[in-house]
């Protein structure tokens, strides 16, 4: 108990002599803030086209929730400056913009005009609403969270390596998208774990619910990716959509069967190609598992695909093989450097030893190349479909 006393007080004065460093805002939670200045009056608290200026004056504004996401940001940046309203459709009849679109090309900056973006994929994507004020939120954070979770909200603050914590990533959606609105209030209130402290008796009800809010705009990835340099780590399929097909991985590794992907995983793979697609991400090579489904699915995706033995799955091989292979995906990964993206298609037991966590299927996994077999992971993203 005294040790436990004596590290609170110590953490405590440190709160107080650690300097308030600036970090970057969030581009959602900036985009947010051009958007309830400038857009919502049309298109409405919720992006759905229902703004109380546009009911007023019989303007058809656009149900944002729907068209941002066939359309990538370079896309939707001509859309907000005006500079190209008529070839901006990613699919036959959704290329026409309203005439009573002002044209914000002399208004925002190119920075704002990304943070606008930031905010309008989070209308888009997000099954959360924001049910408090994320500026509150703000506040609170970097007075009472950033500490631990770091200005950045990426669980990189003074205390991870000061006690050896490792707090929750907030910038990461994979770990706090499944997570309700109540369930991170809760956390918040009642504290988690051995280091998460409980805040109830010290926020207000107003203030966890901006809190919460301000944690959903802390990240997207789209607009890193569409910058290229990095890699995009998918997962295999471990089997067909059909039940009956299982276990079909090694039926064919040479893919010269009518039958190693069934009409759905040809279909999904083809969806994962034309998200990655319509937001502008530029892919410069594919490399994938020897294994068929492996192949198929990245050539269905991405129209190309090169088997390398080291990304074969490492569970039934033997250990000093395995760790042979991981080593050579690590130098791979580490030494990457293009104007496109990396993409890599491997099994959920290598992506596992990558990402230090088990690894879902309709997940990616985005990764910095640092060097040689050097790499920085940015996140683990939901795909959508």
């Amino acid at each position: 108990m005294k040790h436990m006393i004596q590290s609170v007080a110590s953490i405590a004065l440190l709160i107080l002599l650690i300097p308030d460093v600036t970090a970057a805002l969030p581009p959602a939670f900036e985009g947010r803030k051009l958007y309830i200045s400038h857009c919502l009056l049309c298109h409405g608290i919720n992006g759905k086209g229902n703004g109380p200026l546009a009911k007023k004056m019989q303007i058809k504004a656009e149900d944002l929730t729907s068209a941002i996401l066939s359309r990538s940001d370079s896309a939707l940046q001509k859309i907000i400056t005006g500079e190209a309203r008529d070839t901006v459709s990613d699919s036959a009849g959704h290329g026409q913009i309203s005439e009573d679109m002002p044209k914000w090309k002399n208004v925002f900056s190119p920075d704002q005009i990304k943070a606008l973006i930031a905010y309008l994929r989070f209308l888009s994507t997000s099954s959360h609403t924001l049910t408090g004020d994320p500026e509150l939120g703000f506040r609170v954070y970097r007075k009472y969270c950033s500490i631990c979770h770091g200005k950045e909200g990426d669980g990189n603050g003074t205390m991870t390596n000061l006690i050896g914590i490792k707090p929750i990533d907030h910038t990461n959606p994979h770990k706090t998208d499944k997570l309700a609105n109540d369930d991170l209030a809760r956390s918040i209130l009642d504290g988690k774990g051995r280091f998460m402290p409980a805040w109830r008796d010290i926020l207000t009800k107003s203030e966890v619910d901006g809190l919460v809010s301000y944690i959903r705009l802390l990240y997207q990835v789209w607009g890193k990716l569409e910058a290229g340099g990095l890699v995009i780590v998918l997962r295999s399929p471990t089997m067909e959509t059909n039940e009956d097909s299982t276990r079909s991985l090694l039926r064919d590794t040479s893919c010269k069967s009518e039958d190693n992907i069934s009409e759905k995983g040809k279909a999904r793979a083809i969806r994962i190609g034309k998200q990655f697609k319509s937001r502008g991400v530029p892919i410069e090579h594919v490399l994938t598992s020897p294994h068929c489904l492996a192949k198929e699915t990245a050539t269905f995706a991405f129209g190309q695909a090169e088997s390398v033995e080291y990304l074969i799955s490492g569970e039934n091989l033997a250990e000093d093989q395995a760790e042979l292979y991981i080593s050579q995906l690590e130098d791979k990964i580490g030494s990457f450097s293009g104007n496109g993206n990396l993409v890599i298609v491997t099994h959920e037991s290598n992506i596992s030893t990558l990402s230090f966590q088990p690894f879902e299927e309709g997940y990616f996994l985005v990764l910095m190349p640092m060097g040689e077999n050097e790499y920085e992971e940015i996140g683990t993203y939901k795909l959508n479909n």
